[in-house]
């Protein structure tokens, strides 16, 4: 019994165009360790006043808010997609900005939730998976909680 061998050859494999692998780049790098850094900057008074305005909505009953949302509408201070977005039940689960799920089935129409950054979140999330029409919803919502202060 003849036994065959096969024998494989290998061939270096060089990118097109260049001879060599080796980087020639004589330009020093920074060191990241010395990086310097911008100092944070101070909140903006408009920045401020928003973050105020939004703090109204930041323990506020479901109940409460339908109402505000409703009388808003009769004086044509929202369109009917921002009411039907803040009279809309929530869902019994929602998801945070950093994929956790937070159970809302225990929430009744007298428990206090903070509505702010539950809108903040979805308009974060609608935004990051590109859903732009759900972000501008999302928007009008939270343009209207810092005008009613």
């Amino acid at each position: 019994m003849t036994r065959m061998v096969q024998t494989m050859e290998i061939f270096p494999v060089y990118p097109v165009g260049k001879t060599s692998l080796k980087v020639t780049d004589t330009q020093p790098t920074a060191d990241a360790r010395k990086a310097t850094f911008e100092p944070l900057k101070d909140i903006s008074d408009s920045d401020k006043i928003f973050e105020d305005a939004l703090s109204v909505f930041a323990s506020m009953t479901p109940r409460r808010l339908r109402e505000i949302a409703a009388e808003s509408y009769q004086r044509d201070e929202i369109d009917e997609q921002t009411y039907r977005e803040l009279a809309t039940e929530l869902p019994l689960q929602a998801v945070d900005r950093n994929g956790n799920v937070t159970d809302l089935s225990n929430l009744t129409d007298d428990t206090n939730f903070d509505y702010a950054e539950y809108f903040r979140t979805q308009q974060s999330l609608a935004e990051m998976i590109g859903d732009m029409d759900m972000a501008d919803s999302y928007t009008k919502v939270l343009d209207f909680f810092s005008r009613t202060s």
